[in-house]
């Protein structure tokens, strides 16, 4: 039975800071790709912690803008910021109007110039307005909404990563094994399920409708972008999609409560 955990054990040795369990790569190596449709269940899973401390210090009596920043804060870390690292190097090579080639040394520099920088900061200052608007009304569903956000996005972020052709071949993204278009269909559809098995109790129908729909735009607009300036996706636009659908699905949810 703990074998079918392996793929989401091994998922979140990558995509977290949480610890690896030696058992989950015994054997022959897996390719990255082919844990892809357990992306979800770890960004449902390493946001738990976050919603937790949320709903606890909500019950304190502190300031739903306070205990939103502590829960980002603290998700932030558990993932290392590995996502937001994503978004800063795609910003940067995507707003200095630099051509293919230019774009992709950009996002491979480690410092972080100024659109990766305001786009960190934007990214932080929303999903922390957007959760403490949630907040404000429900202190349960600020804390369903993290994890829900978490796991959708990791979907969309594996769906991204199976329908673009590699960017940058020989890059992280590429050698540790795209996915098949299969296991990124499969991981859109966990994600989605994950979020509204945890929403629909508390935000009702609605949340069928509106965060996919606003996800999928996002989606849709940034894999075109891709496209079009870079002919595919690198590691650093897989974190960026996963930024980007989380606030659109933090925004639907917060529409909701609205």
């Amino acid at each position: 039975m703990i074998r079918l955990l392996y793929p989401a054990l091994r998922a979140g040795a990558f995509l977290t800071r949480l610890p690896a369990v030696p058992a989950a790569f015994a054997g022959p190596p897996v390719p990255l790709g082919r844990d892809a449709p357990a992306f979800p269940v770890v960004g449902l899973l390493v946001a738990a912690p976050s919603a937790l401390l949320l709903y606890g210090v909500l019950q304190t009596g502190l300031s739903p803008l306070a205990a939103s920043a502590l829960a980002v804060l603290l998700l932030v870390a558990l993932t290392g910021a590995l996502h937001e690292d994503g978004l800063g190097d795609t910003a940067d090579g995507l707003f200095g109007h630099a051509d293919r080639s230019r774009a992709l040394a950009i996002m491979k520099d480690s410092r972080v110039g100024t659109y990766g920088a305001l786009a960190l900061v934007g990214a932080l200052l929303l999903r922390i307005a957007l959760l403490a608007d949630i907040a404000a009304g429900s202190a349960l569903a600020a804390a369903l909404a993290l994890p829900a956000a978490g796991a959708a996005s990791r979907g969309a972020m594996a769906l991204l990563w199976a329908a673009l052709p590699s960017a940058d071949p020989g890059g992280l993204a590429d050698r540790v094994g795209r996915p098949s278009p299969r296991a990124g269909r499969l991981a859109v559809l966990i994600g989605i399920l994950l979020a509204l098995v945890s929403t629909l109790p508390v935000f009702g129908t609605g949340a069928v409708l509106l965060p996919p729909f606003l996800a999928a735009v996002a989606w849709l607009l940034l894999s075109g972008v891709l496209r079009r300036r870079l002919g595919g996706q690198t590691g650093d636009t897989l974190g960026a999609c996963q930024q980007v659908t989380e606030l659109a699905w933090l925004l639907g949810l917060a529409l909701l409560t609205a």
